[in-house]
């Protein structure tokens, strides 16, 4: 099961007890707007709904049949080449499409063309907002649960620019920051930030997936961390190979031309014993010389000098 089913599961078990209409109304308005296909058919304007989702149907047909007094008609089950699920299609009854559609806010009034945005008195008290996210994400939402190579993203899919509008807007309300942009005839309703899709989870009331999507977040981000402490681990490798090379060059050299016996006692140790250990680190270094890093330093750049002056 992947992880947005799990998601779209949670969501029915939590709601699927609330008989309130104005909840329910704005739920499933939503649900409308983001699984169905609405058009005109012998001059009425009508729909048909699309899911993914077996739970999703079948609350959904519930909520219509309370709401309506009617029932919706599966016309075909047919599998989607993309997912490989099956995708299940709902046929609203074409003489009560035109009541439907209005009482869900969704036709412009006096009139049978559909209306952009989201209609405000849908969405007056926090339940029916609340209840319009969710049926949002039940008819196209989708999340990954990020895994290695893969990103945060959470995403709702409308066919209509005004209405994803008026939804960044809702989220913004409860403080989720959504982004917007068209793919082909749709437009996404897009998050990103682990942040924001785990307050959208809260929202939404999805505590299982929460702590599910937190604890995923929780060791990505202790692996990430692991991962740039043995960068810098071996990134500050890197620059004691580097020095070191640097060191050994310039001894070789004093050695070639120069009369190393002429040089001080305390630098003729250090060169022996850097030529000796060559991958010892300054400190190591220091320690077997019984010096003070500070001192070890000094003594390595009048090294370094005396070679630069050859």
């Amino acid at each position: 099961m992947s992880f947005s089913t799990e998601i779209k599961k949670e969501i029915v078990n939590r709601i699927s007890a609330n008989k309130e209409k104005g909840v329910n109304t704005a739920g499933f308005s939503a649900f409308v707007r983001t699984s169905g296909t609405l058009g005109v058919a012998d001059g009425k304007p009508t729909f048909f709904l699309v899911s993914e989702t077996e739970t999703v149907a079948e609350y959904f047909t519930n909520v219509f049949s309370e709401l309506f007094k009617a029932e919706l008609t599966l016309t075909r089950a047919s599998m989607d080449r993309m997912s490989g699920r099956d995708k299940l299609v709902l046929l609203c009854p074409p003489d009560i499409s035109y009541s439907v559609l209005k009482t869900l806010g969704l036709l412009k009034k006096g009139t049978q063309e559909i209306r952009e945005g989201i209609l405000p008195s849908l969405i007056k008290t926090e339940a029916c907002q609340i209840a319009y996210i969710q049926g949002a994400f039940l008819g196209s939402g989708s999340c990954i649960l990020p895994k290695n190579g893969t990103g945060y993203h959470l995403e709702i899919v409308f066919d209509e620019k005004q209405t994803a509008r008026d939804f960044c807007k809702l989220l913004n309300e409860y403080e989720v920051i959504a982004r917007l942009i068209r793919r082909k005839e749709t437009q996404v309703v897009y998050i990103k930030s682990k942040e924001a899709i785990s307050d959208f989870l809260s929202i939404v009331g999805t505590d299982n997936a929460l702590k599910k999507f937190n604890a995923r977040v929780e060791e990505r981000d202790e692996a990430n961390n692991d991962n740039r402490a043995k960068n810098c681990m071996a990134g500050n490798a890197d620059k004691t190979v580097i020095a070191s090379v640097k060191q050994v060059v310039a001894i070789r050299k004093l050695h070639e031309k120069a009369d190393f016996n002429q040089m001080s006692e305390e630098l003729k140790i250090l060169a022996r014993a850097r030529l000796q250990f060559p991958t010892m680190s300054l400190r190591e270094l220091a320690e077997y010389l019984g010096i003070s890093k500070s001192c070890l330093n000094h003594r390595i750049r009048k090294l370094l000098k005396l070679a630069e002056e050859l």
